[in-house]
């Protein structure tokens, strides 16, 4: 019979899982205390949640989930860095940290029930913040509209100096 600790943990992680977009598992084997702080310190601030889960546990929370395909990295020493709203902020910390943490390893992921590799995961992190995407894409949307505008104040400019040159050589 499950113990009431290990149900409550059950439902937790799953609602963690529930109010993700992005699920990134990492192996953190041979790393101590102090990094593991330091790198919550770098989350703090960003829409993600870092924990450190039991295997078992977690793979009870993915059932019949989109998570589930998370199921083949919950080996060995695992922590799960839930993200949501900004995906790109968290992934780049995460990244970066692997980078300079050698224990540290970014399993995979699962981005809105789609699998995604640890390359997969590097790629995200090389994207800009989700507020530098979005001015990119009103600038591309503005850029035609104001083309237009000024060819349409061309034109007109154009009709405005054949209409004073007809007037002056008439008067």
């Amino acid at each position: 019979m499950a113990r009431p600790e290990k149900v409550e943990e059950v439902q937790t992680l799953r609602k963690s899982f529930e109010k993700s977009s992005l699920a990134v598992c990492v192996d953190f084997r041979g790393i101590n205390v102090e990094q593991i702080s330091r790198l919550r310190g770098q989350l703090r601030g960003l829409p993600v949640e870092y924990k450190v889960v039991k295997n078992t546990l977690t793979r009870l929370a993915i059932q019949d989930t989109a998570y589930q395909p998370l199921e083949k990295f919950l080996t060995g020493p695992t922590g799960v860095a839930f993200c949501a709203g900004d995906l790109v902020a968290p992934v780049k910390v995460l990244t970066k940290f692997s980078k300079d943490v050698p224990g540290f390893q970014i399993k995979g992921g699962v981005i809105e029930g789609i699998l995604v590799s640890p390359e997969q995961i590097e790629k995200i992190a090389e994207l800009p913040s989700r507020e530098v995407l979005l001015a990119q894409v009103l600038s591309a949307m503005k850029s035609p509209i104001t083309n237009l505008v000024w060819t349409l104040q061309g034109i007109v400019r154009k009709l405005i100096y054949t209409l004073q040159a007809i007037a002056d050589k008439k008067g």
